[in-house]
């Protein structure tokens, strides 16, 4: 190895997984070089502090890691041996680092670091977003190669760019998870309950069926704010939609406009969204003193890759001897397959069928056929949910759960 040192514990990203790594003592001196402090004005200790409090968080070292020693820092940073000691023995002293004679210097009491770093460590689990080596995030839904022409950015994205306009102000660091299935949710939940984590930002695929895990969660004194949808019967903060009274307000302007056939389109999911919105239809239906009609509430018969097929959905509902004239769809997927439905059968929009739901993808401007849209207020929703979680980290928060409910904006097509 060149300089008679051991191995030193690091991460990276190894086959698309965060992994434990080991590196040499000539490796360190190499990254020191990238990530030190060459070009800084005035070099001193408390430059050296900050940079090994980074490197400890960016390594996700734990109590009892190895840091590189005195001489190799120097040597690393370019900067004095007297230097370096002195940030190495405040840090020792705060207890931050520990030291052992003729073993070396060891990470102490990683709340320590980050009580005097002021760097809060946040997990965020959030289907369908992706955080690579470099920290580059991605939004994404699969794409199908036989239906989908494009890839389409998932409004999760959207509320990760307010969710890092809080958390980049506040000195924090986060670790992407997405949940893409109900088995990685729970690993991921278990595995974050017991990493030293100060909150978490979570997007549940379903309010039921994890719920127990993320109740789990809570008790092991883990703030949790749920986003754009939650379990119930955790006690956790929330900032969702109002989305019961976003789609009373969809099939208000239908019945406005003299629809007395309106249809419904939905995966008759568990999560709390799909089952408010199926609560504001009815509630819509009811105010206009229009029947619920049972025949007409409809759901894919294909779910592939997050595309749906509606086609005998629309068939269907066409062909009964009081046809629907209008449809409320519950998200963008099921807009798009009843879009995709009615050009297959000759319906032309808004003339034959009105369709109204809610749409929050980035390329609605793109589609020439006419919809009306109801549009989430993406960005403040993740914001919001930040602002809950850092008061609740900060103890600025109140001793009960908080709900948020941000309005629907209807556009007319």
């Amino acid at each position: 190895m060149g300089y008679g040192e051991p191995y030193f514990r690091s991460r990276a990203v190894v086959d698309g997984r965060d992994q434990v790594v080991w590196k040499t003592a000539m490796d360190m001196e190499a990254e020191g070089k990238t990530l030190g402090l060459e070009g800084r004005t005035s070099p001193s200790y408390m430059k050296v502090r900050k940079w090994l409090v980074d490197y400890i968080e960016r390594e996700k070292l734990e109590p009892g890691d190895r840091i590189p020693s005195e001489r190799i820092l120097a040597n690393s940073l370019g900067l004095s041996r007297p230097t370096v000691a002195r940030a190495v023995s405040e840090l020792v002293q705060d207890g931050v680092l520990m030291r052992e004679q003729r073993s070396g210097t060891f990470v102490g009491n990683r709340g320590i670091l980050r009580q005097r770093s002021g760097i809060h460590n946040i997990g965020i689990v959030m289907p369908w977003v992706i955080q690579d080596g470099f920290g580059q995030i991605t939004a994404r839904v699969e794409k199908d190669p036989v239906r989908i022409p494009f890839w389409r950015e998932s409004m999760n994205l959207e509320i990760m760019h307010g969710v890092l306009s809080v958390l980049n102000e506040q000195n924090c660091r986060f670790e992407i998870c997405p949940n893409n299935s109900q088995r990685d949710e729970a690993e991921l939940i278990r595995r974050l309950k017991d990493e030293d984590l100060d909150g978490v930002l979570a997007i549940p695929l379903d309010s039921t069926q994890n719920q127990a895990v993320y109740s789990e969660l809570v008790e092991r004194g883990k703030p949790l704010v749920f986003i754009d949808r939650y379990c119930p019967g955790v006690r956790a903060d929330r900032v969702v939609t109002d989305n019961f009274n976003g789609a009373r307000d969809a099939v208000r302007y239908l019945a406005n406009k003299g629809h007395k056939r309106i249809g419904f389109f939905t995966d008759f999911g568990k999560v709390t969204s799909a089952q408010d919105r199926w609560a504001g239809y009815r509630a819509g239906l009811e105010e206009a003193g229009i029947p619920y009609d049972e025949s007409i509430v409809c759901g894919p018969h294909i779910v592939r890759f997050g595309w749906w097929r509606l086609d005998y959905a629309l068939e269907h509902c066409r062909s009964l001897p009081d046809p629907i004239t209008a449809v409320f769809c519950m998200n963008d997927s099921s807009i798009l397959a009843t879009l995709d439905a009615a050009d297959k059968m000759d319906i032309t929009i808004p003339r034959d069928l009105e369709v109204v739901g809610f749409f929050d993808d980035h390329f609605a401007s793109d589609i020439h056929t006419p919809f009306t849209r109801m549009i989430q207020s993406t960005t403040e929703m993740g914001r919001a949910a930040a602002e809950f979680l850092m008061e609740r980290i900060k103890d600025k928060a109140p001793g009960e759960p908080r709900t948020l409910l941000l309005p629907a904006k209807l556009v007319e097509a």
